[in-house]
């Protein structure tokens, strides 16, 4: 019999997606286990094993749930209906009897992003190094492929294909197709060189330098993981990881009719 995780937070519960599917696992006799994201998804238990983890929500709430399936091993499916909702699908055009009799066939494979080769904290969407000095810009390197460019900006956004359409869109970033491994480089409000993105290939490796004495934080996926002023230059790589999370129905549709048609109304 499958075990399932639901990831979720206390308004998404009461949705209808989250209503339809607790009722429609009760009736099956599933064995489920609901985990909140504002305050259990930190001592979710090692020890239990699951065979999927569902999350109920936006698509902060689906990051929350891939992270804890990255770390778990294990294939996650995202529900819901949040403002956009990229990242998420709709319970109705989910076949779950399929799924509780595990059948994982329609899935994608995605590579997060990750810094100086730790593989325990991915970023899904994208990883931004940003200022918090509110006077001051940021002053870096960026270095790849032997070359070097200089930048002063607010900061610089990390994305995934898949995060192409989260912060990096708003700082004018592209929009990526989600089949193509690839880092998107943008700068956030630049002074100087590099006013465009960037987009490279998965295999490559983005070096980033800030320079000392800089008040500064990095954000993974929204949640921040380090905040540093140090008295020498700080150095960091970013990476696709080789290693994949397993998205159920998880579609490489650019889904632009459905991202676009939100944002521009």
């Amino acid at each position: 019999m499958i075990k399932l995780a639901i990831v979720s937070s206390k308004k998404y519960l009461k949705s209808k997606q989250a209503v339809a599917l607790v009722s429609y696992l009760d009736n099956q006799k599933i064995i489920y286990e609901k985990i909140l994201v504002e305050s259990q998804i930190q001592q979710f238990k090692n020890d239990i094993t699951y065979d999927l983890i569902v999350s109920v929500g936006g698509d902060g709430t689906a990051l929350k749930a891939m992270t804890l399936g990255w770390n778990q091993s294990v294939p996650v499916l995202n529900l819901g209906s949040g403002r956009v909702g990229y990242l998420v699908n709709s319970l109705e055009n989910i076949d779950f009897d399929s799924i509780i009799k595990k059948n994982f066939n329609n899935f994608k494979n995605r590579k997060p992003i990750i810094q100086n080769n730790n593989e325990k904290q991915p970023a899904f969407n994208e990883i931004v190094l940003i200022k918090n000095a509110p006077t001051r810009m940021l002053d870096m390197q960026i270095e790849t492929y032997n070359q070097i460019v200089k930048v002063r900006a607010d900061g610089l956004i990390i994305s995934s294909s898949l995060g192409s359409t989260a912060y990096n869109y708003s700082a004018g970033g592209p929009i990526v197709q989600t089949s193509i491994d690839s880092l998107i480089i943008t700068p956030i409000s630049p002074f100087t060189k590099f006013p465009r993105s960037i987009v490279l290939d998965g295999k490559s490796i983005i070096k980033i330098t800030i320079f000392k004495k800089q008040d500064f934080s990095i954000q993974f996926d929204g949640a921040e993981v380090i905040e540093g002023n140090e008295q020498q230059d700080m150095v960091f790589d970013y990476r696709l990881s080789k290693n994949e999370l397993k998205l159920l129905e998880e579609s490489d549709n650019p889904k632009l009719d459905h991202f676009l048609n939100q944002i521009l109304r």
